[in-house]
């Protein structure tokens, strides 16, 4: 099932783990997020992420979303992998196999978005159960 979640960022605390004087620094984000929707949930992120020169960045990270998707209550977690330029985010994301609970055992699926510096954000997400 195709659908578009709305989602905002509630919190964002990110540290350097690696700061080399030759070479690019490695930061981790503990990220709190809201969503609504089809999907009315809450998600608990930690990215990884390499700052490139020129203010761009490479990112990874796991998202454990806890809520309600199409009506049916659970969590699951999505695996994110994406891009910064210095303006937009553009990430894909995918529901890891099995995380799926409860009402979204089973769960399967993958997004996409892109986000600026607005408060709230698009995200296309297509899903079977």
């Amino acid at each position: 099932m195709q659908t578009s979640v709305k989602f905002k960022i509630l919190a964002w605390d990110e540290e350097p783990f690696d700061e080399p004087e030759d070479g690019p620094k490695m930061t981790r984000a503990q990220i709190r997020k809201s969503f609504a929707g089809d999907l009315v949930a809450t998600g608990n992120l930690m990215y990884v992420m390499t700052y490139l020169e020129g203010g761009g960045a490479v990112f990874s990270g796991f998202e454990r979303v806890a809520g309600s998707l199409g009506g049916r209550s659970g969590s699951f977690v999505l695996r994110h992998t994406g891009a910064y330029d210095g303006q937009q985010a553009r990430a894909n994301c995918e529901v890891v196999p099995g995380s799926g609970t409860d009402e979204l055992a089973g769960l399967s699926g993958s997004g996409e978005f892109s986000a600026g510096h607005a408060e709230e954000h698009d995200m296309a997400f297509e899903y079977e159960l």
